[in-house]
């Protein structure tokens, strides 16, 4: 694959994944669409079945992109839609152990900085369920 189109392919990549945290934050998990989310980015929806084999794919990339601006800190996390997918990842990690045990790391991982978005995350990881079976 060529130098451009590797980068073309990078682009849309991350402008497909950048829509999506605002229409997953805005939409909620349950009733955001990839439809929604191509429109937004001002693709197909084949252009992400393009990045990504399947939806899961695409929410898996999308906690990855927040989980680095989890960890980056409180100046990363001023994006409008950090703290709403937030929220919504907290409510979707209630119910999916697998979710749960990576977004408890997260957690973990994050810095508090003193902020109220740093705040949050620090109490999400204190009434997080553990994600270990019950014995």
């Amino acid at each position: 694959m060529g130098i451009v189109r590797q980068r073309r392919k990078a682009e849309t990549r991350a402008l497909l994944l950048q829509a999506g945290l605002g229409v997953f934050a805005e939409r909620g998990v349950e009733f955001a669409t990839l439809d929604d989310v191509a429109q937004t980015a001002g693709f197909t929806k084949g252009a992400i079945y393009r990045q990504f084999p399947s939806k899961g794919a695409f929410m898996l990339a999308l906690f990855e992109q927040y989980a680095a601006v989890a960890r980056a800190g409180p100046g990363a996390r001023q994006a409008p839609w950090f703290i709403p997918l937030t929220l919504q990842f907290a409510a979707h990690a209630m119910r999916d152990p697998l979710l749960r045990r990576r977004f408890a790391v997260v957690l973990a991982e994050a810095p508090d900085g003193g902020t109220a978005d740093g705040q949050l995350l620090k109490a999400l990881g204190r009434v997080l369920p553990s994600a270990a079976p019950a014995q």
